[in-house]
């Protein structure tokens, strides 16, 4: 049996190594489990929105991850069959600290945040998969297989960050609600100069057929392109098909290099609950959507940070274990009424098969050209998955700025229009 901890994180992705970045700043003791023997740079989420820098200020690590991505201000959304490109360009907003988001990363972000909890003496063990637990009324043990084979590990407080497949969650039964899209998802890597081509670096490409996310990576000619084909597809032999949807994305250009690819099913889900006995979840573990709009990282990692203020609080005295159901609450709340409508609108427009809501789709987007605030629309909606964050005294409760900002996103229901 190793030292009890106050919690037990499983899962080194950006929300788990954030999460145990915000609990060791106040003083909580942590320890994280993984199952892979090193932080993932598969291809996944990698924009965040001033919603999210604004916790990367806070923790700081901002500077340190502005170094390895870059700053964007711009989004192009692209209809190829109307010969149609829309940029939105994000300005200043009195009341707003940032106005760009950061390209960089997820395994970046993770890798960052890791470096400065161990220096808090988070102490991050790799290679380690959980396969059970046994709870008791002031602790929870947790059965792991690792390099040196079996171990259990003590901690007040288990928190599941393991992602869409999480153990945690199947593990405590807790029942992820909602649906999956039958579509398949596939995020490639891939250095090619999209630039020449019109795209920036940011965009959606909405098209029945080739709807695409694409956005650029880093510095050195790293981009991302996401693209959806049918699940009923092989999966097996996903790689053999990037070719052909390259073919369409690059107009026929041959210079490109594929760095890594990552077939992926979407999910509009959320655990029925995200606080069970001694047991938490944050993250795609907590909830899964649509990558459409880059809403799920975003409201994984504020889940993350409202859960590190509420159960530091707890831990501390300050407050009774009941807050974390309305943690619970709020997030759910926060996932299917503000993340859920966006994220899928966002794929519906992407993917739209009905010519005549794709010339409604188009007079949205074209309006955005004539309206002056659309940057701000867009930058500023990112906010909406804050929510409450539950304490007057919280880390976050001057997070979100909407009652600060002339314009009002109270009542908007999507990013683009």
């Amino acid at each position: 049996m190793s030292d009890s901890t106050d919690v037990l994180i499983v899962g080194a992705g950006p929300v788990g190594m954030l999460l145990a970045l915000a609990m060791a700043q106040k003083g909580a003791s942590v320890r994280v489990l993984e199952r892979e023997d090193h932080i993932i740079d598969s291809p996944r989420a990698a924009v965040y929105f001033p919603s999210t820098l604004l916790i990367l200020d806070e923790l700081g690590i901002l500077p340190e991850l502005e170094e390895i991505g870059f700053r964007n201000r711009n989004f192009g959304t692209h209809i190829p069959e109307f010969d149609y490109h829309s940029v939105v360009v994000t300005e200043p907003i009195e009341g707003i600290k940032y106005d760009y988001q950061l390209h960089a990363g997820q395994d970046d972000v993770a890798r960052v945040a890791m470096e400065h909890a161990q220096k808090l003496g988070v102490e991050v063990l790799f290679g380690h998969e959980v396969h059970g637990y046994e709870e008791y009324d002031d602790r929870i043990l947790v059965m792991t297989t690792g390099p040196g084979g079996e171990k259990t590990y003590e901690a007040r407080w288990l928190v599941g960050c393991d992602g869409a497949r999480s153990t945690v969650r199947k593990l405590a039964e807790i029942e992820f609600e909602g649906h999956t899209w039958p579509e398949r998802f596939v995020a490639t890597n891939v250095k090619f100069p999209f630039r020449e081509l019109g795209y920036e670096q940011a965009n959606f490409v909405c098209d029945p057929v080739n709807m695409a996310v694409i956005a650029q990576l880093d510095r050195d000619g790293l981009w991302r392109c996401t693209y959806m084909e049918d699940s009923s597809l092989p999966e097996e032999t996903y790689e053999e098909r990037i070719h052909q949807r390259y073919e369409w994305f690059m107009q026929g250009r041959k210079d490109y290099e594929i760095v890594s690819s990552s077939p992926y099913m979407l999910h509009q889900r959320a655990a029925e609950t995200l606080h069970k006995g001694r047991i938490l979840l944050a993250g795609d573990a907590a909830h899964a959507t649509n990558p459409c709009g880059g809403l799920g990282l975003t409201s994984g990692v504020w889940t993350g940070m409202v859960l590190a203020d509420v159960l530091g609080a707890v831990l501390r005295g300050e407050e009774e274990a009941e807050i974390l159901d309305r943690f619970s609450d709020e997030r759910r709340r926060i996932f299917w009424e503000v993340v859920t409508p966006a994220a899928t609108e966002n794929k519906r427009m992407l993917q739209e098969q009905d010519m005549e809501q794709r010339k409604i789709d188009l007079a949205h987007i074209k309006a955005l050209d004539t309206n002056p605030e659309s940057g701000a629309l867009l930058m500023l909606f990112a906010y909406k998955v804050i929510g409450d964050v539950l304490r007057p005294n919280s880390r976050w409760a001057d997070a979100d700025p909407s009652d600060r900002v002339a314009i009002n996103i109270k009542d908007r229901k999507g990013q683009i229009h």
